[in-house]
């Protein structure tokens, strides 16, 4: 039952709405003046106040704007009785921020009617506040089930700055949201051997986020035992499509591999749709990319990756990516950002000693952490080598 407060000075007519009110279910309140309303409405709590335009006490306007510009009031609905035949009062009832208005000479059925109205359309904001309680609540558990999952990953992902025999490697990892779809790994698989990986599963969030981690996984748990990059794509692969054999889920990864052993200087690699990695002479002479195709993981349940090797020089650098790197200025002319970054890397390895130094300056021509915003729409992973 709805709770409505009347304010009207005149007694006849208060009793006369009041029992009127009262005949159709509403559960009717009464004050001769809006001081006396304002010390009732805390008690009472109504949904909705009648109240008359002129009062000795106070205008119902001013007691309108009160009511509106209270916090704890404002939800309440007014419903503001004017002088009949008065633009001059329809505009200030309006101006003062009432619900509505009613002419003073109404009769029973249109009070009624407005009533009815204005209760609906309470009923529909509840409802919509309500909605909109539980949806806040439900983001309240996904943001925590979202800080939960970029903790984990970030455990597992974490960026790299090692040393192994006379090789350095840094990580540089910049997801768009705070949880990524790119992945990579730097193993030691024996005493000569250094297994890299670098990836990129379709889409972002928590979905690509979990991908990234099972295939990190695989790869900490086989490389040790698998010495062609090309079986462990395979077996990437395996693992990827069983996940979703048999549905419409079209996901995918792109990888890259290589095995850089230093007792033959030599890099064996295979690729699963990943962009090219950038060899650059220590001279910064030459540059030249891993170039090597294959079908990404997770396409079709049985592929065949191919192996390829290189010899390198000591003081080579190797640069790996992901596309991420590429797509806010080159997004559609892959060939112009790889020769882009072939020759910037080629200038920074002339310029800067350091690894560190030259994975900055390669980075900031394509990738400005000031004007992140403008890299949404996909992460960025790096790793750096002096080989």
């Amino acid at each position: 039952m709805y709770k409505i407060l009347v304010v009207e000075e005149r007694h006849t007519i208060l009793s006369a709405v009041t029992e009127y009110l009262s005949m159709h279910d509403y559960d009717v309140y009464s004050s001769k003046s809006c001081s006396n309303a304002l010390i009732k409405i805390p008690r009472i709590e109504p949904d909705l106040i009648a109240v008359s335009s002129n009062l000795e006490d106070m205008s119902g306007f001013d007691f309108c704007k009160i009511i509106k510009n209270d916090p704890d009031y404002r939800d309440i609905l007014v419903l503001m009785v004017i002088a009949a035949d008065s633009p001059i009062e329809e505009n200030k009832a309006v101006y003062a921020g009432c619900d509505d208005f009613i002419a003073e000479n109404f009769r029973g059925n249109l009070l009624l009617s407005k009533l009815r109205s204005l209760f609906r359309i309470k009923d529909l904001n509840n409802t919509l506040k309500n909605r909109y309680a539980e949806l806040e609540e439900a983001n309240k558990y996904l943001e925590l089930q979202f800080r939960m999952a970029t903790k984990v990953q970030r455990s597992i992902i974490k960026d790299i700055d090692m040393s192994f025999r006379d090789i350095k490697v840094i990580t540089k990892y910049l997801p768009a949201l705070a949880i990524g779809g790119d992945f990579f790994n730097v193993q030691i698989l024996d005493n000569n051997r250094l297994g890299i990986i670098i990836g990129d599963v379709s889409g972002h969030g928590v979905p690509s986020s979990l991908l990234t981690i099972m295939l990190s996984q695989i790869f900490v748990s086989v490389c040790h035992a698998i010495d062609k990059p090309s079986a462990l794509l395979r077996r990437m692969n395996e693992a990827f499509y069983s996940i979703f054999e048999g549905s419409d889920n079209d996901m995918y990864a792109c990888v890259f591999y290589a095995i850089i052993d230093t007792r033959t200087n030599t890099i064996t690699y295979s690729n699963a749709g990943e962009t090219y990695p950038i060899i650059v002479d220590r001279t910064g002479a030459k540059a030249d990319e891993l170039e090597l195709d294959g079908i990404p993981v997770g396409m079709i349940k049985q592929v065949n990756y191919t192996d390829k090797s290189l010899v390198y020089d000591e003081g080579d650098i190797l640069f790996f990516h992901t596309d991420g790197l590429g797509d806010f200025y080159y997004k559609d002319n892959n060939d112009l950002f790889m020769e882009k970054l072939g020759a910037a890397l080629m200038e920074n390895v002339k310029m800067q000693e350091k690894i560190e130094d030259i994975l900055e300056k390669t980075l900031g021509l394509f990738y400005e952490e000031k004007d992140r915003h403008r890299y949404k729409t996909d992460d960025v992973s790096v790793i750096i080598c002096r080989l």
